[in-house]
């Protein structure tokens, strides 16, 4: 029963996308919200660039509707420690929707962008930031932070990184910098139509399953990424090539916020994240080392993405889109799926071939002028 509310939660995000999206934007035309085709964007008119206003409302929406179940299905009841945690994330995730919100209708200075990536992280991190202290789970273990906290994670050959054993602060600086580099690396993504959206759907929807597989199934938490699957596929339905709306970077860094979060609550899902996003984040890494090296800010905007490059090397949105989907599909299920830590191991090092070979090529691509 709780298992197909939860399937029902992801529906109901969906379909307030589908209803929400095209109201959106009718206001982003009214309010001259769009931008207009030139330099790195290709589109042949204006465009409304502040979709994720309709992903925003969904996932709110669905989450309240999670809430409600609670009121009748003991699974889906939070506890304390949940309704904290899930506060604390409504409050990260809404400050980083407002302040990218404006910088889509004004452009802000990387500065304050910055500031509001380590300061939704500081307040995901909650009460653990005075506390720094760990409470014991329902087997007794002292696993459980009193906030969203990235406290290590387990290597493919089953050996746990305990950030928090060598300090309690590692853990707030790890969290802090993960949720911005998966703000981050979702707002990167976000050059072709339909990627982002769909690449994030499907990392959502894999990290749910994968809280619904755990032993006993962690349905309070599958709740969250599966409402924002459920947005993100919503919205893909106006934003697939040829997009008719942008999700923009308040859409973007939404997403990737969220994501981060889920992959830690319930445990740190790090190996799923990782496969699913691995050759972006592999992006993001590659292209802040080579802006640097080439004596330019890692935040200047170019047409050296991966995307850009697959772009400009002659392939189409739709072609380039579906090619990632299906990369992050097949390593999203290698990455819930039982294959024992081995397994786990050689598909990270699939990832990494694939995603070297694809950059590489990409690399080769000379940027379109």
């Amino acid at each position: 029963m709780a298992g197909v509310i939860a399937a029902a939660i992801a529906v109901i995000a969906g379909v307030c996308a589908l209803i929400a999206t095209p109201l959106v934007i009718r206001l982003c035309i009214q309010r001259g919200w769009v931008v207009q085709p030139g330099g790195r964007r290709t589109h042949s008119g204006a465009m409304p660039t502040i979709g994720g206003i309709g992903m925003y409302v969904a996932f709110v929406i669905a989450l309240l509707a999670s809430w409600v179940a609670g009121w009748y299905v003991p699974e889906l009841q939070r506890t304390e420690r949940d309704t904290l945690r899930l506060g604390l994330l409504a409050i990260g995730a809404t400050m980083t929707f407002v302040v990218m919100w404006i910088d889509d209708v004004v452009e802000l200075h990387w500065m304050p962008k910055f500031a509001v990536n380590v300061l939704a992280g500081v307040v995901a991190v909650g009460p653990f930031l005075w506390e720094q202290a760990l409470y014991a789970d329902a087997t007794g273990q002292l696993t459980q932070a009193n906030g969203i906290v990235f406290l290590g994670f387990n290597m493919p050959f089953g050996e746990y990184v305990d950030f928090y054993a060598v300090s309690p602060w590692l853990a707030i600086l790890v969290t802090v910098f993960w949720l911005g580099l998966m703000a981050n690396t979702v707002n990167w993504i976000d050059g072709v139509d339909g990627l982002a959206a769909g690449v994030s759907g499907i990392a959502g929807l894999m990290l749910g399953i994968h809280a619904l597989l755990l032993t006993p199934a962690q349905y309070t938490v599958a709740v969250v990424p599966l409402a924002l699957a459920g947005a993100a596929a919503g919205f893909l339905w106006y934003n697939f090539p040829p997009a008719k709306v942008f999700m923009g970077d308040a859409g973007a860094e939404f997403l990737g916020f969220v994501l981060g979060v889920s992959a830690i609550m319930g445990g740190a899902k790090l190996a799923t994240v990782l496969l699913v996003l691995g050759v972006w984040i592999l992006d993001v890494a590659w292209l802040i080392v080579s802006r640097m090296m080439a004596g330019r800010s890692p935040t200047q905007s170019g047409r050296d993405h991966l995307h850009q490059r697959l772009t400009d090397g002659g392939f189409a949105p739709k072609q380039i889109a579906v090619f990632f989907y299906t990369l992050s599909v097949t390593f999203g299920v290698l990455g819930i799926a039982d294959i024992g830590a081995t397994g786990k191991l050689w598909a990270l090092v699939l990832l990494l071939v694939v995603g070297i070979v694809t950059i590489g090529y990409a690399i080769k691509i000379q940027p379109r002028r």
